[in-house]
């Protein structure tokens, strides 16, 4: 396959820009969140053209579902991975800051010209004619692994598993599919029971290959044990096969030993916060030991016990309780669903957290928002400070400042993100807690307000 040119002087960024914009201007449910376009999806497209480029997507595949920790746990499978010496690549959504993110080899976003140069391949084909932003991206993401050669690649789902675009992957190449935790989420297009949804999702098991359970409630692991019998894979369910002991928690992460039924994990260390963590950390060294077990390397031993050591130290997952400022204390938060919401409320309480706390929400209509202020334990005598994430599918603030005010809790509204911050900060002083949650949207214009970062909205693509 053709390898990617150096960018011309200057023209890197600007090249990346029309590239974004082009794809951007295909659309999709991502881009519009019209179930109506999500419910036109089918893979059988995407299946044809992956043989038509020669199957760029063919190389060993850990492939991830769920509706919660997903984009955590195919982080660290790959980092793993990558620590014990495999050339990677990790195809994620959505991003934080720029489309960049969503395509990373050996944990490096592309560059804007690798990006600019990917796009270029895929937009003008006639093949191409009528997909969407996330089917364009994806399958940038699989010629991106085939021209840097990799060996490796972990696909995260993008909604659903079913018709997701990622699962047009060769099925031959498929070695551990991994289902994290369930919820009601977009039943509008998965449907509206824990089962229906989790058989959307369990629909990536299309191979004999290991399949991953999380910690999850019996409704959904019964669909999963059916479709991984199915398909004459093997279930491995994280609650039966680990043990997990917590040694140290607080805001600048957790200690933990876990035993798996290959290795006893002493003193694993990890920047990341709360109990969902830990399971997510056991799901991914879950996920990669069975990963591992496929190779050659096996041989001599599991996934060496450096290298899952070393990548659960080093990774972090920005945006997801993010701790980004102490004074006052502000934690990030890109929660969508009411599990998300419940387990950022459990995480809250097994920490030392300032009393006063002032919440600022941003969240996308469609969600449900009652059960996800239910999660969070938002109520009578709450200071919210209500903001419209910067996306036309951003909630209606008046309907959320209704909503709050009918549960007795405070709100207020905002312009914007980096208004409601100052607002928020205000209300709690140097010695109060800022929790800022919902959207992505929300979390990445915090960041980029808070940090001084810039990404794609200063280039006009957001």
């Amino acid at each position: 396959m053709a390898t990617i040119p150096p960018p011309a002087p200057d023209a890197s960024l600007a090249a990346y820009a029309e590239a974004a914009r082009g794809l951007l201007a295909r659309g999709g449910f991502e881009r519009t969140g019209n179930a109506a376009e999500a419910k036109k999806w089918d893979v059988a497209h995407i299946e044809g053209w992956l043989e038509s480029r020669g199957h760029p997507d063919r190389r060993p595949t850990v492939h991830v579902a769920g509706s919660k920790g997903k984009g955590t746990v195919s982080t660290l499978t790959e980092a793993i991975l990558r620590a014990a010496g495999a050339h990677t690549l990790l195809l994620t959504s959505p991003d934080l800051h720029t489309a960049r993110e969503r395509i990373a080899i050996d944990g490096v976003p592309v560059s804007p010209e690798a990006f600019a140069w990917l796009a270029h391949e895929v937009l003008p084909d006639p093949a191409t004619a009528g997909w969407s932003y996330f089917e364009l991206l994806t399958a940038m993401g699989w010629l991106a692994g085939a021209v840097a050669g990799c060996d490796w690649q972990v696909l995260e789902v993008g909604l659903g598993g079913r018709l997701d675009t990622t699962n047009a992957v060769d099925p031959a190449s498929k070695r551990v599919a991994v289902i994290t935790p369930i919820d009601l989420e977009h039943t509008e297009i998965l449907g509206d029971t824990i089962p229906l949804i989790a058989a959307e999702k369990a629909a990536i098991i299309t191979a004999p290959c290991a399949v991953i359970a999380s910690p999850m409630r019996e409704s959904a692991l019964a669909v999963i044990r059916a479709r991984a019998t199915e398909a004459g894979a093997t279930l491995h369910e994280v609650t039966e096969e680990c043990a997990l002991r917590v040694t140290t928690s607080n805001l600048d992460g957790q200690t933990l030993d876990l035993k798996t039924p290959k290795r006893t994990y002493r003193g694993l260390k990890s920047p990341l916060v709360g109990p969902h963590q830990s399971e997510n950390i056991a799901t991914a060294v879950r996920a990669a030991e069975e990963a591992w077990a496929t190779t050659e390397a096996a041989e001599i031993g599991p996934v060496p016990e450096a290298a899952v050591k070393r990548a659960l130290e080093t990774t972090r997952m920005p945006g997801r309780f993010e701790v980004i400022r102490r004074t006052p204390l502000t934690i990030l938060d890109g929660l969508h669903t009411p599990l998300a919401a419940r387990r950022f409320a459990e995480a809250l309480r097994g920490l030392v957290i300032p009393s006063r706390r002032v919440w600022v929400l941003g969240i996308l209509s469609g969600k449900d928002l009652p059960a996800i202020l239910d999660g969070l334990g938002i109520g009578e005598g709450d200071d919210v400070v209500v903001t419209p994430p910067p996306t036309p599918r951003a909630a209606d603030p008046l309907v959320v400042t209704r909503t709050l005010r009918e549960r007795g809790a405070i709100p207020q509204r905002s312009t914007d993100v980096p208004h409601a911050l100052e607002a928020a900060s205000a209300l709690a002083g140097d010695r109060g807690a800022v929790l800022v949650v919902g959207s992505l949207y929300t979390v990445a214009a915090a960041r980029e307000h808070l940090l001084g970062l810039t990404g794609d909205h200063a280039l006009g693509l957001r």
